[in-house]
C-alpha cells in the first residue's frame, strides 16, 4: 500500500484541509474579520500613488519589496485575493514541512506518521497567524523551505528563499545572517540576493520616491524598536516578556544593546556550525537559532508570531524521534504542546487577558531554555 495512503497521512491532510476551509468560509463572510492585511491593501494604494507608507509602529512595518509582491493579491477581489493570500501561507507550511521530514526519516511509512506529529504540533501554533493573513506564517515557511535546501546542500535556492523571508518580513533579515556564518557557501549568494531585495523597489518608482521611503522605513523600525515594551496595552512575548516575571524590561539604548550582543552570541555559535558536515543538523540549528533570535530579540512579537519558531521544535521532535531519542523527544513534546495550550488553560481558570499576559511570559521563557539547551548539545557535540 502507499505510505500516502496511510490514516496518519490522510488524517494530516485533513488538519490541514480543514484549518483552510473554516478561514476560507469565514474570510467569505467578512474578508477583513480579525485581519492584519488591511494595513498591507492601504500601504500597497499609498505606494503606487507615490504617497508615504508608513505611519508607526501600529501600521505597516514592512520592506518596500513587500509592497511589490502583496500588489499580486491586491489587485484580485477582495475576498480572492484575502484566500489567496492565505492559501500560499498554508502551501508554504504544509508542503515545506513534508519535504523536510524526508531528510530525517527514510522508511516511508516513518514520514506518514512524523507528517501526522509534525503537524499535529506546528499547525494549531500557525493558526491564528494564517487566520489574521500576518506574514508571519510566510516568512515561517520561506524559512522552511531553505532549510530544506540547506539540508539537500543546493546553496542558490536556500539563498532564494531566505531573500523571500527578508520580503515577507525585515525579521528575515537576522536568519539571513546567521545563514551566511553558519554556511560559507552562501555568504556570496546572500550579498548578492540582499541587494536585489533592496534595488527592487527602484524599478516600479522613481528613485527620489523610493529613497524617501527607505528614510521614513528606517524611522519606522526605530519607533518599532523604542515601543518594544509596550503600545497602550498591548505588551510583548520576547525577552521583556521574561523580565515582567521579575521587574525592570529592557528599553531604549539597553534594549539596542541586548539584542546586538544576543547577535553576536548567535553569530559567535552559527560559525560553530560552519565546520559540521551533517548539515541536516546543522540547517536545523541554524533554524532554530534564527526562530530563537527573532522572538527573544526583536520588537513588537505577539504570543501568534511563534509560528516562526514551530518549524523548529516539530522537526527537532521528528529528528529525536528518528534518533530513538525518547528524552530529548519528549522535551519538544512539552514544549510545543505547552506553547499552544497553556495560556488558553490559564484563561479558563484567571481570564482571557491574564491567560495571554501568561503566555506572553511563558513562551519566552521556553524559547530562552530552548536556546540554552540547544547550546550546550551544541557545544559538547563539537567537544566530541
Amino acid at each position: 500500500m502507499n505510505a500516502k495512503n496511510s490514516v496518519c497521512f490522510k488524517c494530516a491532510v485533513l488538519l490541514w484541509l480543514v484549518a483552510f476551509t473554516y478561514i476560507a468560509v469565514g474570510l467569505g463572510g467578512d474578508p477583513y474579520h480579525r485581519s492584519m492585511t488591511p494595513s498591507y491593501h492601504e500601504a500597497v494604494a499609498h505606494w503606487w500613488a507615490g504617497q508615504p507608507v508608513y505611519t508607526g509602529p501600529a501600521g505597516f512595518n514592512y520592506l518596500p519589496v513587500f509592497l511589490l509582491f502583496f500588489s499580486a493579491f491586491d489587485g484580485l477581489p477582495l475576498v480572492v485575493g484575502e484566500i489567496a493570500w492565505r492559501f500560499l501561507a498554508f502551501a508554504g507550511l504544509a508542503l515545506g514541512l513534508w519535504r523536510c521530514i524526508s531528510l530525517f526519516v527514510s522508511d516511508a511509512r516513518e514520514q506518514t506518521s512524523s507528517f501526522a506529529l509534525a503537524t499535529a504540533l506546528l499547525l494549531p501554533m500557525a493558526f491564528s497567524t494564517l487566520r489574521n493573513g500576518q506574514s508571519s506564517a510566510h516568512l515561517a515557511a520561506c524559512l522552511l523551505w531553505a532549510f530544506c535546501c540547506i539540508g539537500q546542500q543546493k546553496w542558490t535556492g536556500a539563498t532564494i528563499w531566505l531573500c523571500l523571508s527578508l520580503v515577507c518580513k525585515p525579521l528575515g533579515l537576522p536568519a539571513l545572517g546567521l545563514a551566511a556564518m553558519a554556511f560559507p557557501q552562501l555568504r556570496g549568494r546572500a550579498v548578492v540576493g540582499l541587494v536585489v531585495v533592496l534595488l527592487l523597489p527602484y524599478v516600479f518608482n522613481p528613485a527620489s520616491y523610493v529613497n524617501q521611503i527607505y528614510l521614513e522605513f528606517w524611522q519606522n523600525i526605530v519607533d518599532c524598536s523604542d515601543a518594544g515594551v509596550a503600545i497602550g496595552d498591548r505588551t510583548f512575548a520576547d525577552l521583556n516578556g521574561v523580565l515582567r516575571i521579575v521587574g525592570p524590561q529592557l528599553t531604549g539604548t539597553w534594549a539596542l544593546w541586548t539584542s546586538a550582543l544576543a547577535g553576536v552570541a548567535m553569530a559567535a555559535l552559527s560559525l560553530l556550525l560552519a565546520k559540521c558536515e551533517d548539515k541536516k543538523i546543522s540547517g536545523l540549528y541554524w533554524l532554530s537559532f534564527a526562530g530563537g533570535y527573532i522572538m527573544l530579540f526583536t520588537p513588537m512579537n505577539e504570543l501568534n508570531s511563534y509560528v516562526m519558531l514551530a518549524p523548529a521544535l516539530s522537526l527537532w521532535a521528528v529528528c529525536f524521534q528518528a534518533q530513538r531519542d525518547a528524552r530529548s523527544f519528549y522535551a519538544m513534546l512539552f514544549m510545543a504542546i505547552t506553547i499552544i495550550a497553556l495560556p488558553d488553560l490559564v484563561a479558563v481558570f484567571l481570564g482571557k487577558e491574564p491567560g495571554f499576559e501568561f503566555g506572553k511570559s511563558w513562551c519566552p521563557l521556553l524559547t530562552l531554555i530552548f536556546l540554552g539547551v540547544l547550546t550546550q548539545r551544541l557545544i559538547a557535540m563539537r567537544e566530541r
